[in-house]
């Protein structure tokens, strides 16, 4: 009996790639392109604006001459002096958001009346809810909370997906997603929109996840490197366009907005791709994976070599049914103890995750460190960091097909890690320079960011890939978490802590790939018994080809 996989992946192989797969794919596309405004928009949803600080009885309703005025300066705590008006209760400055320079009463001892310089953004996080002077410590909050969110819809969206189906849990997620961006960009609440914050991350988890998982599932061996980097490149076009509508826009609520409309198409989308059939044969029901392959095989116009009923029935008795498997805590238990005594996935389970979070905290701290590397013009860092994500795409995706996952991953961070070291070296007034190295660094980080979506998939069985990918997506979130701290806070202890944290998680991440083994060219396989027997045949045959070949393919069925 073959329990490798690869009759699954000979089966997608004479399938080919068509119209059957477009409705997944343009979903896939739409779930990506709605992730850049939440992940990385902080520099223009909750970039710093240039403030002065006065006291009741000492604001000038003036237009300020100059950028000077905007010192940035916070008063020390002082009693009002008598006749001056009563400042607001702390809890009611969240009703009253900024508006150009108008002085506004915030409730702070140290800052009762603020004005905002609007000459870069009219209305951020920061300035509508005066997150600066003793609330400044609460300026990571708005960017934490989302990676708080995927951390939660990472644990959900594993088990959501693997439970419920992929397709349903796209579905739901869209649901709820639409819900809360609504809410989030039209109530006037600090605290409601830090909730909002993590209802995103959850939900964006809970979609990305399944959504991505069927795609690969429903990819041939042959055009899985292909398809899963250029499924990247929505993401990072929408940063590019989040970079433009911030320029156009100034205010957060609307860019928020804009950012997020595709959603809307996105609803009904949703109902028209199918299940994976993989996925369903996993869970033995074999009626409804018939249905989807044989719609498959007729929208890619398809010519199977024998019956699809007859391979059908062979890939039922390749894969264990849902009563084999955790129906109970004692059987989770086993499966569990079971992936932990397997020297493979022994490894996979312990290397992986530190490979994420390194991966993960370097990629989004590089992308939210617009306010510190530019902050006169943090809409051109968004952008370049947008068409550095594009670029890595298009450079790692000819690569992909010529090189093991590990040399474009492990070389990408190494690479990287090194440029963002000699940044340190270049003088100020060599700036341009400084931009091409931290550019050029966070293009090889993309780029084997990127390559990890394709390969994390790939390292775990189809019985628990969902849950796997949702377990190495968790500890990339840890990462993601980390991030905000390097940007808003590390950084003011040292100037060169930043960019040290960069190149140092990029090179110590890059020495783990060695220990992960190579998929390139290779079968997804289903069950841990097959991962296990595959490393068992490489041992005994050290020379031994396992790429699949599409002739080779066609013929088992």
């Amino acid at each position: 009996m073959n329990t490798d996989g690869d009759d699954f992946d000979a089966l997608l192989s004479t399938l080919g790639y068509g119209r059957w797969q477009v409705p997944g794919v343009v979903v896939t596309l739409l779930v990506a392109s709605q992730i850049p405004a939440q992940l990385v928009g902080s520099p223009l949803l909750s970039g710093p604006m240039p403030f002065r600080c006065s006291r009741d009885n000492e604001v000038e309703f003036t237009e300020p001459s100059s950028t000077a005025y905007f010192n940035n300066e916070c008063l020390s705590p002082a009693s009002p002096p008598p006749g001056a008006a009563r400042p607001l209760p702390p809890n009611s400055t969240e009703l009253f958001p900024s508006n150009g320079t108008q002085p506004l009463r915030t409730g702070m001892e140290s800052c009762p009346v603020i004005e905002y310089d609007t000459s870069i953004f009219t209305s951020t996080i920061i300035s509508e809810f005066h997150l600066v002077c003793e609330r400044e410590s609460l300026q990571p909050l708005f960017q934490m909370m989302y990676t708080v969110g995927i951390i939660f819809g990472s644990l959900f969206g594993g088990y959501i997906g693997d439970k419920w189906g992929r397709r349903r849990a796209v579905q739901g997620g869209v649901v709820v997603y639409i819900a809360v961006v609504l809410a989030m960009a039209l109530v006037p609440s600090f605290v409601f929109v830090l909730v909002m914050r993590v209802m995103a991350g959850v939900t964006h988890q809970c979609m990305l996840i399944p959504v991505w998982s069927l795609a690969m599932e429903s990819t041939p061996t042959r055009h899985r490197s292909l398809v899963g980097m250029l499924l990247g490149l929505p993401y990072s076009f929408s940063v590019i366009c989040l970079a433009g509508i911030g320029y156009l826009m100034r205010r957060w609520r609307s860019i928020m907005l804009i950012c997020c409309a595709p959603t809307l198409v996105l609803l009904p989308l949703v109902f028209f791709m199918d299940e994976s059939a993989r996925w369903l044969l996993q869970q033995g029901r074999k009626e409804e994976a018939a249905r989807v392959l044989e719609k498959a095989v007729r929208m890619n116009k398809a010519t199977l070599s024998s019956p699809l009923d007859s391979t059908l029935e062979k890939l039922v008795q390749a894969h264990s049914t849902p009563g084999d498997r955790g129906s109970s805590l004692s059987a989770s238990l086993e499966q569990v103890k079971a992936y932990l005594r397997s020297p493979v996935m022994r490894t996979i389970i312990l290397v992986t995750p530190l490979l994420w979070f390194l991966q993960s905290c370097l990629y989004l701290s590089v992308a939210i460190n617009a306010n510190n590397f530019n902050s006169s013009n943090p809409f051109l860092y968004v952008c370049l960091s947008g068409s550095m994500d594009t670029s890595a795409i298009l450079l790692m995706t000819p690569l992909s097909t010529r090189l093991g996952r590990r040399v474009i991953v492990g070389g990408g961070m190494f690479a990287g890690g090194l440029l963002f070291l000699l940044e340190l070296l270049v003088s100020e007034e060599y700036f341009w320079l400084k931009w091409v190295l931290v550019m050029g660094g966070f293009l090889l980080v993309a780029g084997s960011f990127q390559m990890n979506y394709v390969y994390g998939p790939e390292l775990f069985p189809t019985e628990i890939r969902n849950r796997g990918f949702a377990f190495v997506n968790l500890m990339g979130c840890f990462g993601f978490v980390c991030a905000p701290f390097i940007t808003y806070r590390l950084v003011l202890i040292r100037w060169w802590v930043a960019s040290v944290t960069f190149g140092c998680a990029a090179i110590v991440g890059s020495l783990t790939l060695p220990l992960l083994p190579e998929t390139r060219n290779r079968s997804m396989p289903d069950t841990l018994q097959a991962l296990d027997e595959r490393r068992s045949k490489r041992k005994g045959n050290p020379g031994e080809t396992v790429c699949v070949n599409n002739e080779s393919e066609e013929s088992r069925l």
